[in-house]
């Protein structure tokens, strides 16, 4: 578990050698996912399973919005830092129980108002609305963007995750190849749409280190892209990037959760905003300040006690072979697998 989410944190590392637009990273990335889990069905006969399961609207609708959090995402990472991005999406958890208290009647207890208030204050925090001038909203204009892209992921975040409520019997890896399938084909309709518009984001070398360029207004400078322009090194990275984030980690994941109980796995995930925060800080010189440094515990504080508050109270309930486990697939949605 622990190499999967490393491996999920280091999308937006990649990302900064690859001169390319956020979406289009995002669907080569996936696209590798579902290419890999088309040939590991089709080794061990796995679309018997897919054939036998009822297919329903929230299996597409997970699908769709895992495709919006992961291109909304990888963008994010592209116009903000890396910590940001990574504990901006992490806020999702708390918009899916939200949901699921309005639609689904799930009980709101008293003490998740602690979590959501700490998720609340923390994404303040990491957005530096709350800094050590006090509460503002005059944002960094290099990070504006990207910080309102992130909160945009994490919103995405929590609709898949609510989604995913509603087919908890669904098996895990049927439901992961459904999920890279109408992720590749939403993040294929963004890219598409756009094509003529895409742009990506312009670097320049800064004592060896790729840095966003900025205008005199500071704010980012892109350039147009075009498909047929990208160098070897981009293309290059591009794979790498998709294989290791990708497949590999999804391969992990799936080994992990034949092995760990759902709330280790779950809380494991969080790892990847301090994995995508070191990687930030070591390769890009991207510090984070004592302010951020606490909005960052906080958000992962409120992340992880909601799901200790969804199953501290839950009856042990040991699945039969073959049987789902509905409690460690509710974990696993918890975790960005795309």
């Amino acid at each position: 578990m622990f190499l999967s989410s490393s491996l999920m944190g280091g999308i937006g590392a990649f990302a900064r050698y690859i001169d390319a637009p956020g979406d289009f990273i995002s669907f080569f990335r996936s696209f590798s996912g579902l290419i890999g889990m088309t040939l590991f069905f089709l080794f061990v006969g796995g679309f018997a399973k897919v054939k036998s399961t009822k297919f329903t609207p929230s299996i597409f609708f997970s699908g769709l919005f895992l495709g919006l959090l992961s291109a909304l995402y990888v963008i994010s990472t592209q116009y903000t830092t890396l910590a940001n991005a990574s504990f901006l999406i992490y806020t999702g958890p708390v918009y899916s129980t939200i949901l699921a208290t309005i639609f689904l009647k799930e009980p709101f207890k008293p003490a998740m108002i602690g979590s959501l208030a700490a998720v609340v204050v923390g994404t303040l925090l990491i957005v530096q609305i709350i800094s050590d001038e006090g509460f503002k909203l005059d944002l960094d204009p290099k990070y504006a963007f990207g910080n309102m892209i992130g909160l945009a992921s994490g919103v995405a975040y929590g609709l898949y995750l609510f989604a995913s409520r509603y087919r908890t019997d669904c098996d895990s890896n049927v439901r992961a190849w459904y999920n890279f399938l109408f992720a590749v084909m939403t993040i294929g309709i963004m890219v598409a749409t756009r094509w003529s518009k895409l742009t990506y984001v312009v670097r320049e070398k800064v004592d060896g280190v790729p840095t966003t360029k900025v205008d005199k207004s500071g704010n980012t400078v892109t350039a147009d892209w075009d498909l047929f322009s990208m160098d070897a090194r981009t293309w290059t990275v591009l794979i790498i990037a998709a294989l290791v984030t990708g497949f590999g980690a999804f391969y992990f994941l799936t080994l992990a959760s034949k092995i760990l109980l759902a709330g280790e796995l779950a809380t494991i995930s969080y790892q990847e905003t301090i994995m995508a925060s070191l990687l930030g800080l070591t390769f890009f010189h991207e510090p984070l300040s004592g302010m951020q440094m606490l909005g960052g515990v906080l958000i992962i504080s409120g992340g992880v006690s909601q799901v200790y508050f969804s199953t501290r109270e839950k009856p042990v309930h040991t699945p039969k072979e073959g049987e789902p486990d509905p409690e460690k697939e509710k974990a696993e949605n918890l975790i960005v697998t795309s």
